[in-house]
């Protein structure tokens, strides 16, 4: 019986440190990036968010914490909340959330509902009455903390039949910038910024007029979000409406591939030794791709000009005394001058070689070569 006795208390003593030493529950955020509850009267058109809130454990209650971030219209004071349990396999429903849970009718935001684990799914209708009976709505899912990023790019945007509102949440701590690039096809249309404090939004209603592209028809068009700080993510959404039914479809920012960094600006020293351009044709003067490039030029030998390189950008005559072949300086010694050549070589000109020369002395006199990294 002693041994028995033993035996439960090494047992109980084992699940008792193995419950203080079990790492504990880490909390997870699901965040609803565009809610709303605008009544009769509110707006041009009514909108309510119906929401469910939907616990995937078999076994276990979870609590939820629901938080109202506003951004829109007379937010409250302070963000209002609403705590709940969720049975295991229960669907909680929350219609026209942002009134009947949060008190808060007309206005529009974001709600990050906050739980241990990561069984919580979070699901919304985003709808409109309309004159003829019904509704018309548009489906906006619970996105996660992975869903959030620093780029993010939104396919699939119109304009012309259609209109296109774009979004962005912040649901970090801390505030951020970030800017919208629209492109239609491969053209940019035009830019935007905006400039969000912790856990705060915007929503940018028909993008294209923002940007003075009003008139601009496509259903081939596509949104660049990026925020200033690479390691902040942002949520990114598009509600892209047809004008005629008002039928709306969401479109989740997706990651994007992060744009190249920009070579660091260069400046380069040109010297004049015997009437050559040192580094010459010997040595090229190396260049990089991308790179804003200053070519310093010093001629302690004269005065002179400078020309070729023009597919670099450079104009083709840069001239500083230009002298012929009669000019009495032509040849002999001048007084030293200093001149700058600013350019940028295009991403085509890598791996190709340049020739460039003097406007004074013959290209066969004076020449030099630049080649591109």
């Amino acid at each position: 019986m002693e041994a028995n006795r033993d035996r439960k208390l090494r047992l109980f003593m084992a699940a008792a440190l193995a419950l203080l030493l079990a790492p504990p529950l880490l909390s997870d955020t699901v965040t609803l990036p565009a809610v709303t509850s605008l009544p009769v009267g509110a707006a041009a058109s009514p909108f309510f968010s119906d929401v469910r809130v939907f616990n995937t454990s078999y076994t276990a209650a979870v609590s939820v914490t629901a938080v109202y971030r506003c951004f829109l219209g007379t937010c409250p004071g302070a963000a209002p909340q609403v705590t709940f349990t969720l049975a295991p396999r229960e669907s909680h429903p929350f219609d026209d959330m942002i009134s009947s849970a949060f008190n808060a009718p007309s206005t529009a935001g974001a709600v990050e509902f906050t739980s241990s684990g990561s069984s919580v799914r979070v699901t919304s209708r985003l709808y409109s009455p309309v004159s003829t009976g019904g509704t018309n709505g548009m489906f906006v899912p619970g996105m996660n903390v992975s869903d959030a990023h620093s780029a993010s790019v939104l396919t699939e945007l119109s304009n012309g039949l259609f209109r296109t509102n774009i979004g962005v949440y912040n649901g970090n701590d801390t505030g951020v910038s970030a800017t919208i690039k629209l492109y239609n096809g491969t053209t940019l249309l035009g830019t935007q910024s905006v400039t969000l404090g912790p856990h705060a939004g915007t929503q940018l209603n028909r993008i294209f007029d923002m940007v003075g592209q009003a008139g601009v028809t496509t259903t081939n068009a596509f949104a660049v979000v990026t925020a200033d700080n690479a390691s902040l993510g942002l949520f990114a959404y598009a509600a892209v409406i047809d004008n005629t039914t008002a039928d709306s479809s969401f479109v989740a920012g997706d990651e994007d591939a992060p744009a190249p960094a920009q070579p660091s600006p260069q400046t380069i020293n040109v010297n004049l030794v015997n009437y050559m351009f040192t580094p010459g044709t010997n040595q090229p003067i190396q260049v990089t791709a991308g790179a804003s490039t200053t070519l310093f030029f010093e001629a302690t030998q004269g005065s002179h000009g400078f020309s070729g390189i023009s597919a670099l950008g450079v104009p083709g005559t840069t001239s500083i005394a230009a002298a012929t072949d009669g000019d009495p300086y032509y040849g002999g010694a001048h007084p030293a001058v200093t001149y700058t050549v600013t350019f940028t070589p295009p991403e085509s000109a890598r791996g190709q070689t340049f020739d460039f020369w003097c406007t004074v002395h013959h290209a066969t006199v004076m020449s030099g070569t630049l080649h591109v990294n």
